[in-house]
């Protein structure tokens, strides 16, 4: 049974075993079970008394990644920016800037978009153990392996500790296959940490999460991270999206209905893979990867600063449903 939903609001957040691109393993289209989905992000703030200016970034866009494909995005912010452009972050995340430069006791950002999404081949055994694949990271012998290294360091809310190597003592067998290891370390976050919605939020530390035993699905993921840095892993925070409403038969994932959050970890030669410690599985089909990063701060979906405006009342609403299969995106009744 999966927990309930596991981002909080606004929480701004494939395998085919060939690897052949830098940001990790290429997966065909071909042969494989492929959806579309429909996303809507609508983020509204509304203040207590005019705001005079903002500047904005946003990251909104899905990006391209093994096994996704974006076939259209539209993001319409109310009232009309006076200045509005578009770029790419360091990580390779579609972002974009505007500014409003005119009185406005609102602001609404609402980003529709479509994405395909291909049936990810998982691997189960990566055929080097933990120890090897330490010390092949230590060794950067290959060049995906070096850009790699910059998801070793610790960032604005992953930390490098003790505790968190303490941590996975109970569980961690560097005789281990790597993936093996990987899918234990997942169950076992899975389990040590309770998930409990609102008892935490996006300034949260993962060492802190860990010491409380709670948190939500930024939480655990920044958990999952900190354990793999510390033991000399790089790992990257994933935002993203999971469907709305699930095929008939199956249960309703945790982060749906919200923005959710889950881990890349970097393995060796079978580059990227991606694990979701709040539902207990590998990022599969009807995970939508929104942007990537070392952690939340680098992937906000809506960061900015205004001039006035007094208090703000933030509205965030997520709807993510099947575009092409029809049984499993059953008509939704009135609100």
């Amino acid at each position: 049974m999966h927990r309930g939903v596991g981002a909080r609001a606004p929480v701004f957040v494939l395998f085919a075993m060939v690897p052949d691109t830098p940001d990790g393993p290429k997966m065909s289209f071909e042969s494989l079970r492929i959806r579309e989905y429909q996303v809507s992000h609508r983020t509204r703030y509304r203040y207590s008394f005019a705001a005079s200016l903002c500047h904005n970034q946003l990251h909104l866009r899905p990006r391209e990644a093994p096994g996704q494909r974006l076939l259209h995005a539209a993001i319409k912010i109310d009232p009309e920016p006076d200045y509005r452009a578009s770029g790419v972050d360091s990580f390779g995340n579609p972002i974009e800037f505007f500014s409003i430069e005119r009185a406005h006791g609102e602001m609404t950002v609402h980003s529709n978009c479509c994405i395909e999404r291909a049936q990810p081949t998982h691997q189960w055994y990566a055929g080097l153990t933990t120890a090897e694949w330490i010390r092949s990271i230590k060794q950067a012998a290959s060049e995906d392996t070096l850009r790699a290294q910059e998801f070793l360091c610790p960032s604005s809310y992953c930390a490098i500790h003790p505790e968190f190597a303490e941590f996975l003592k109970p569980i961690w067998d560097p005789h281990l296959d790597s993936l093996q290891m990987l899918d234990a370390v997942n169950r076992y976050i899975y389990e040590s940490i309770r998930y409990q919605p609102q008892s935490t939020d996006v300034t949260t530390s993962s060492l802190s999460a860990l010491r409380n035993r709670q948190g939500v699905c930024q939480d655990l993921a920044n958990i999952f991270i900190s354990c793999m840095r510390t033991l000399g892993i790089p790992a990257r925070y994933v935002s993203g999206y999971l469907i709305t409403v699930p095929a008939p038969g199956q249960d309703k994932l945790v982060g749906a209905d919200a923005s959710h959050a889950w881990v890349s970890v970097h393995v060796g030669p079978w580059g990227w893979i991606d694990w979701d410690p709040t539902n207990n599985m590998r990022a599969d089909l009807d995970h939508i990867t929104l942007a990537w990063g070392r952690d939340y701060a680098d992937v906000p979906p809506v960061l900015g600063v205004y001039v006035g405006g007094g208090d703000t009342a933030l509205e965030v609403a997520v709807d993510v449903v099947l575009a092409n299969e029809r049984l499993a995106n059953p008509t939704k009744g009135p609100d």
